[in-house]
């Protein structure tokens, strides 16, 4: 919900980052639309007005700042939002569903009324579905131009615009000047020496190391809420990346791209860095078609969307997690690249050691993908016990990849939690560790909990009922109490 009046003018006028992507100021006198944290001059309180998404503003006729460009600014917090269903709505918008597909697709996607959508996203939100991925469009669009040096058909087609002359009217719709002059603005503001695309800084230079000499990338700085515990997840990923698919090193993580589904091509790596306190993203340019989806998987996998101090300002107030809390601010649930991919990695993972699921999923690449993890129509007919685990289990992944191919069930952000969890659980050989496991890694359920789990039990010294009524108290953040317990034990094994 938008802050209240109150909270949003003290917030813009200590130009507080807390706030950063929680609310947007309209300008009145200027017809501007700003985030609390710009740097121009702040306007009285008459002259403004509260919006909670850059969507809702521009219906109501604001176009967005260019000095402190709110296409840059943290994402607003899912903890905000009364309405489930509009939270997955948002993710499959973030995700590019509406720039091939209609709203009545949506609506049923998400098993409503396209009225009742509507209804449910202006109460939420202030503004329709429609204008929210209109809105992601022209902004992932405008970073593109501001950051690539990527011809404008180009921009356009990665931006998710189905033709050129729709992203040239909406760009100048939404800031009043064509894309090249918003471009030729932004190269008068670069260093000189530098002759196409945006201005790099040393630590953009330094997230390019390890891409092939010669490509062209695309580069990005991912806006990230503080504090970020970067240790916690490059290690978390570093022990469980696949060789050949993804590759940590410190606070470098890469993923090998895979041009199609089942095709052994490799258009390129990702890479995503932590360097002077930012993440930043550096991937090919010819090996992305949709930026918007790449981006939202990043996203999920780096966990950026978190609130810390929502979260920390319950967890660190429980006698069980305070201490934890204060000696590592900034952990985070890291998300899963690929649905199918961590749900079966789950199932491998099951009554066994983080590195010998691992060896099992390479084993799994190696005899069963083409140049990346097995999807789901190779798994469905695979003989996955000659990998060398029980029956039981083997079955399992079979199960969970003819029910992916048969659309009965939905491994993504935008299925509801509680509906993957009894699914998965409905399936021989999948019990509540590996759907709560899942539930936080690929539903990104922040209240997700594995109860079973042996270091939680261990951590606590309670059996899982005892635990279940433990993390009572630790609702609606159970996920990220579990990160802490899993620290807990890691600390105490390296004493």
């Amino acid at each position: 919900m938008l802050p209240e009046p109150e909270i949003c003018e003290r917030a813009r006028l200590s130009r507080d980052p807390r706030f950063d992507g929680r609310f947007i100021v309209g300008v009145l006198t200027t017809g501007i639309y700003c985030r609390p944290v710009c740097p121009a001059r702040i306007p009285a309180e008459d002259n403004v007005r509260y919006f909670q998404t850059p969507a809702a503003a521009q219906e109501a006729g604001f176009r967005p700042c260019l000095r402190c460009r709110p296409e840059t600014a943290r994402r607003l917090p899912e903890w905000t939002l009364t309405s489930q269903t509009v939270i997955r709505g948002l993710r499959l918008i973030d995700a590019g569903f509406l720039d091939d597909r209609d709203l009545d697709a949506l609506a049923r996607e998400l098993a409503l009324s396209t009225r009742h959508l509507n209804r449910l996203f202006n109460a939420e939100l202030g503004a329709s579905p429609k204008s929210l991925a209109k809105v992601r469009r022209v902004q992932l669009a405008k970073r593109l131009i501001d950051h690539s040096p990527l011809p404008f058909a180009d921009v356009a087609l990665r931006a998710g615009y189905r033709s050129v002359r729709r992203f040239n009217d909406e760009i100048r719709t939404t800031y009043g000047r064509a894309p090249r002059i918003l471009r030729a603005r932004t190269l008068r503001g670069r260093p000189p020496g530098r002759k196409t695309g945006a201005a790099r800084s040393p630590a953009q230079d330094e997230a390019a190391d390890g891409l092939a000499a010669g490509d062209q990338l695309l580069q990005l700085t991912l806006p990230v809420r503080e504090p970020y515990h970067a240790d916690w997840v490059f290690d978390f990923l570093r022990q469980r990346g696949l060789p050949g698919l993804e590759e940590v090193e410190g606070h470098t993580y890469r993923r090998r791209l895979v041009a199609t589904e089942g095709a052994g091509e490799c258009p390129g790596w990702l890479q995503v860095s932590w360097v002077a306190g930012a993440l930043h993203l550096a991937v090919p340019a010819e090996a992305v078609t949709d930026l918007g989806a790449l981006l939202q998987r990043v996203r999920r996998l780096f966990d950026l969307d978190a609130d810390p101090h929502a979260l920390e300002a319950v967890l660190g107030a429980d006698r069980q997690l305070r201490t934890a809390v204060a000696a590592d601010p900034g952990l985070r649930v890291p998300g899963a690249w690929d649905g199918f991919e961590t749900a079966v990695r789950a199932v491998l993972g099951q009554q066994v050691s983080v590195a010998r699921a691992t060896a099992l999923a390479t084993q799994m690449c190696e005899r069963f993908g083409a140049g990346g993890f097995p999807d789901p129509a190779a798994l469905a007919e695979a003989d996955v016990v000659s990998l060398g685990m029980p029956g039981r289990r083997a079955a399992a992944i079979q199960t969970l990849a003819r029910a992916v191919l048969d659309g009965d069930l939905i491994l993504d952000e935008s299925v509801d939690p509680l509906q993957l969890r009894e699914r998965l659980c409905a399936i021989p050989g999948i019990g509540p560790w590996t759907a709560g496991y899942v539930g936080m890694r690929v539903a990104r359920d922040p209240d997700a909990f594995p109860d079973n789990d042996w270091v939680v039990l261990k951590v606590l010294e309670k059996t899982a009922a005892g635990a279940r009524t433990l993390a009572e108290a630790w609702r609606p953040w159970r996920a990220y109490a579990v990160m802490y317990l899993w620290r807990t034990e890691q600390l105490r094994r390296n004493r």
